[in-house]
């Protein structure tokens, strides 16, 4: 990456990390209480689909719902809803046109568990620029007001905010929240202001710069997606996750991962589990479902495909941290 345009920055180790991995350390998340409810496994919103995006917000919430969120509502276009209940009834659908009618859905629940997906199908025109505004403005709020709130941005909301300030009038800064990026290349490259080419010829400065840059935690999506992020202790750690194939490439993919990484950072946030460790999690999840769904061949893999696979591999019981092989030596997150 030019030196000249990212500050120099000494390159951790990367650690590899699979579901095989995440399942022989055998360090658990308990299973669901016999007495447990819906608001205990959180509240997924996604916030999305302008005309011409419908599926992307639709293939967000229901991956939230089969990754084991408790609640998925989802704003978007009033256009929508009747596709969206016929399809998925389980999904709580808000139509919406303006960012004053988007304010009230997102405060109108204040689960501590509350998770904000933000970005499938939302386009960069004044829908998407107006909806980004008002998600970082109640973001404010919520951080006058002393809580810290849990939210994905992916697609259009990446390249809405590498056009600050122009969009969001100030610069960003996400210390104080649980903020997990899903970019993919191109859109690691807009937040950058360098080339796409850049960042695949170092990727995993590009995502250590991501993570300083907008004090988050990133998924920087492709061959061997990297995981990046601050532990509980402040130390910087970057994982490589190894499941995941080429039919992965096609449309909804990042979709179905925003709506998994909304779904598990839900749950994690109870227990008080970082955004590093839903994060790998997710990502693990997602890529092995794609290794499942893709037996009958990679070429014409759909994002859909990936979901009963998502819901299989969930119900293998969550995982809380695991331990990782780091040139031969064990360590956690």
């Amino acid at each position: 990456m030019n030196s000249a345009r990212t500050k120099s920055i000494n390159k951790p180790i990367v650690s590899d990390i699979s579901w095989q991995l995440l399942q022989q350390n055998d360090q658990l998340l308990p299973l669901r209480a016999l007495n447990s409810h819906k608001g205990d496994h959180g509240h997924v919103q996604v916030i999305g689909g302008d005309h011409g995006y419908a599926g992307a917000a639709l293939m967000a919430s229901q991956a939230a719902l089969v990754s084991g969120a408790g609640l998925v509502s989802c704003a978007t276009r009033p256009e929508h809803i009747s596709a969206y209940i016929s399809r998925c009834p389980e999904i709580m659908v808000a139509g919406i046109n303006s960012g004053l009618e988007l304010a009230p859905f997102i405060r109108g629940d204040q689960n501590q568990n509350k998770v904000l997906v933000v970005g499938p199908g939302l386009g960069k025109q004044a829908f998407g620029q107006l909806l980004l505004q008002t998600v970082l403005q109640q973001i404010e709020q919520f951080e006058a007001s002393g809580k810290a709130q849990g939210v994905i941005l992916d697609a259009d909301a990446l390249n809405l905010l590498a056009a600050k300030p122009r969009i969001t009038g100030s610069e960003i800064d996400f210390s104080n929240h649980a903020v997990i990026i899903t970019p993919h290349p191109a859109e690691a490259a807009r937040l950058l202001n360098i080339s796409t080419a850049e960042v695949q010829a170092d990727r995993i400065s590009a995502a250590q710069t991501l993570v300083e840059k907008f004090s988050c935690t990133v998924i920087l999506k492709g061959q061997y997606s990297l995981i990046a992020g601050k532990n509980s202790h402040g130390e910087l750690k970057l994982y490589r996750c190894l499941d995941g194939n080429p039919g992965m490439a096609s449309g909804g993919m990042g979709d179905v991962l925003s709506g998994t990484v909304g779904a598990v950072l839900a749950q994690f946030t109870v227990l008080g589990l970082s955004p590093l460790s839903a994060a790998k999690l997710a990502c693990c999840v997602h890529s092995k479902a794609a290794d499942y769904a893709s037996v009958d061949g990679e070429a014409g893999l759909l994002a859909t495909d990936l979901l009963p696979f998502i819901r299989r591999i969930i119900q293998t019981r969550l995982v809380a941290e695991e331990s990782v092989t780091e040139l031969g030596v064990e360590q956690n997150d």
